[in-house]
């Protein structure tokens, strides 16, 4: 006899979820080189909202994990699922005849793989104390899922949280093409993006067989 499906969706782990969270939350403060004292706010930050679990079973499509970053001064966000590494951009060959937001091609782990700054692209102001700041490197998100597609340049990492989907808002000041790369806006004013949307946007990607 065949077992009918279950087609209850599983319940969101938070136990994993914190472990995950804590070992990313170590990567990025290892990345970012953060002074003691910085490194103690993302510490305090984390643990207040780790504290914040809901007392009511959430399933996987109601919460999603996020990674929070600059782009100028302005924040946003990205599902983590989409977010293969964070490093800092080495040499690039620039692209001839591609828009100004394509920053180059770097060998990334033995893969050619293309620097998008998407600041540009969406009209973004520079952070001006990060662009002054030439002697420290540029950061870069590297995006895919089984393979990196893309780097895109950041002006700063923030942390990692848990979003609820259903506590999002309409993304607001966003309109024309550029609306449909957004998931929506928290509470606080973080854009979120759609990571799947990014990774299919034609502005985003460059023929690199030729």
């Amino acid at each position: 006899m065949i077992a009918p499906p279950n087609h209850n969706p599983p319940l969101f782990d938070w136990a994993d979820a914190k472990q995950r969270l804590e070992k990313g939350r170590r990567s990025l403060l290892d990345a970012e080189q953060l002074t003691p004292e910085q490194s103690q706010q993302v510490l305090q930050e984390r643990a207040r909202q780790l504290a914040c679990v809901p007392a009511q079973a959430l399933d996987n499509r109601q919460v999603m994990e996020v990674v929070r970053f600059r782009l100028g001064r302005e924040e946003f966000a990205i599902a983590s699922e989409y977010v293969l590494e964070l490093t800092y951009l080495s040499a690039t060959t620039p692209i001839p005849q591609t828009p100004p937001h394509f920053v180059g091609v770097t060998n990334l782990r033995g893969e050619v793989t293309a620097i998008i700054d998407l600041g540009k692209l969406l009209k973004i102001p520079p952070d001006a104390d990060h662009s002054n700041a030439s002697e420290q490197p540029t950061q870069v998100l590297v995006l895919g899922q089984e393979r990196p597609e893309f780097a895109m340049v950041i002006s700063g990492m923030e942390h990692l949280t848990i979003l609820r989907r259903d506590e999002l808002l309409d993304p607001v000041g966003v309109t024309g093409s550029h609306r449909d790369l957004m998931l929506g806006c928290t509470k606080d004013g973080v854009l979120v993006f759609s990571g799947e949307a990014l990774l299919r946007c034609d502005e985003l990607n460059v023929d690199q067989s030729e």
